[in-house]
């Protein structure tokens, strides 16, 4: 299975041509239109980001109405969760191939076929004329007659699943290539279609508070004044609902909160009490853990190769005001050790294929390879071994993938290190699936 709109038959289509395609969409367009424009765009480029390109095809589109808003964001993560479902029942009934439609018009069937199979609020009439209006309004009114004849066939003929077992068939069923489903059988056995369909569940809204803000008090309260509900999650998680979009609230804004898995935070946990010491985050990013670390009363020191990502961090850090406890410094931990001494605590939340946010990030099912999987292996290897140095005697090193893949979550633990603990978390517990481990170094001989 490949996604098919940047990995084609006759090569790589570029971002530009694909923009070229969506370049008509209308101020004032539908969700589907919307949809459609974001999905094309999230193929095309594989470094794009599905909410960072929904926000911004929403605001050029003046999507104000919130179910419109909401009906956009259903198709455009639902498409993503079970595109290679979608193709499979599209594939038999496309006669010039499936694969040979020019990406817009792939797109548009598959959201026209989501609507039909998987939305039983939307009547498949209504979806099918819908999807044609959506076509018009991004300058592609010259396939109205294909999405037409395509979509009525899937109404009536519906979904026709395989059964059986095989990789393939549990592909089909759970949305995923072949080799992610040998992977989950890899770390699950026998419960691995239960956990990719939990992979392709939707995930709740959750948030951190904020605590040196009042902490999840306060946050609560903020979000209840404008119009949102709370409910305590795990890992001292807030779990949000309501209309709208929480991170566009005052709450927000005032940095009572940031949206963060509870399983992120489970490995934030794993470290233990930080209040007071000296933490190194050698693998920062933009400094979701980093922050929390500060927030816990931890004196951070944040590293990353990339320095934009660190601006990010320094961002965050001031919104949530922890600035003052986080330092940032750009390194490449796969070079060699970085020069800053020695740490109680060290966490290394490692580059990985990040396969256990597919509930949030569902398009990385399509762009991550077998390969990946090898050179990432590699890659933190190297990670460890480098990261291994900065723990202090009697020390702690916490070492962390979101991934299930058990490549990923078993790295060669160095010298002088010894496993004291393992978090193993799984998508059918409702959480994003990490691994990780907590190593302590001996005390001095």
């Amino acid at each position: 299975m490949k996604f098919s709109v940047y990995v084609r038959r006759n090569g790589r289509v570029s971002s530009a041509a694909v923009g070229e395609r969506v370049k008509n969409i209308r101020s004032g367009a539908g969700a589907r239109a919307v949809a459609a424009s974001v999905l094309v765009a999230v193929e095309a480029d594989p470094a794009g980001r599905g909410p960072e390109l929904l926000a911004r095809e929403l605001t050029a589109a003046r999507v104000n109405d919130p179910r419109e808003r909401a009906l956009a964001t259903e198709l455009v993560y639902g498409v993503l969760r079970q595109l290679r479902r979608l193709d499979y029942t599209l594939a038999p009934l496309v006669r010039q191939g499936l694969e040979r439609l020019e990406p817009v018009a792939r797109t548009l069937l598959r959201i026209g076929a989501y609507q039909i199979l998987m939305l039983d609020r939307i009547p498949a009439p209504i979806a099918v004329s819908a999807t044609q209006d959506a076509a018009r309004q991004i300058g592609a009114g010259r396939i109205t007659g294909l999405l037409n004849g395509v979509l009525r066939k899937v109404a009536a003929q519906r979904e026709r699943l395989p059964s059986g077992a095989g990789p393939g068939d549990v592909g089909v069923r759970a949305s995923m290539p072949d080799w992610i489903v040998g992977e989950l059988v890899r770390a699950y056995g026998d419960a691995a279609e239960a956990e990719a369909l939990a992979l392709r569940d939707r995930a709740a809204t959750t948030v951190r508070p904020t605590l040196g803000k009042g902490g999840a008090e306060a946050c609560a309260a903020g979000l209840a004044a404008e119009g949102f509900a709370t409910a305590p999650g795990p890992h001292g998680t807030l779990i949000v609902t309501g209309p709208g979009d929480p991170f566009a609230t005052k709450t927000f804004a005032a940095g009572h909160f940031v949206p963060q898995d509870p399983a992120s935070l489970a490995v934030v946990d794993l470290l233990g009490d930080v209040a007071g010491r000296r933490v190194a985050d050698l693998c920062a990013g933009r400094g979701l853990k980093a922050t929390a670390l500060a927030d816990r009363g931890a004196e951070v020191v944040a590293l990353d190769v990339s320095a934009a990502k660190l601006e990010e961090l320094r961002a965050l850090a001031a919104q949530l005001g922890v600035a003052d406890r986080v330092t940032t410094r750009v390194a490449d931990l796969a070079e060699a050790p970085p020069d800053i001494g020695t740490f109680d605590f060290v966490l290394v939340d490692a580059p990985c294929t990040g396969l256990g946010t597919l509930r949030r990030h569902p398009e990385i099912a399509w762009r991550r390879r077998p390969e990946d999987l090898a050179s990432l292996v590699a890659l933190q290897d190297r990670l460890m071994a480098n990261a291994a140095p900065l723990v202090a005697p009697g020390g702690v090193l916490v070492w962390a993938v979101c991934s299930f893949a058990r490549a990923e979550g078993a790295p060669a633990v160095p010298s002088g290190l010894v496993e004291e603990a393992a978090l193993d978390l799984r998508p059918s517990a409702g959480l994003d699936a990490f691994q990780a481990r907590r190593l302590r170094r001996g005390p001095p001989s």
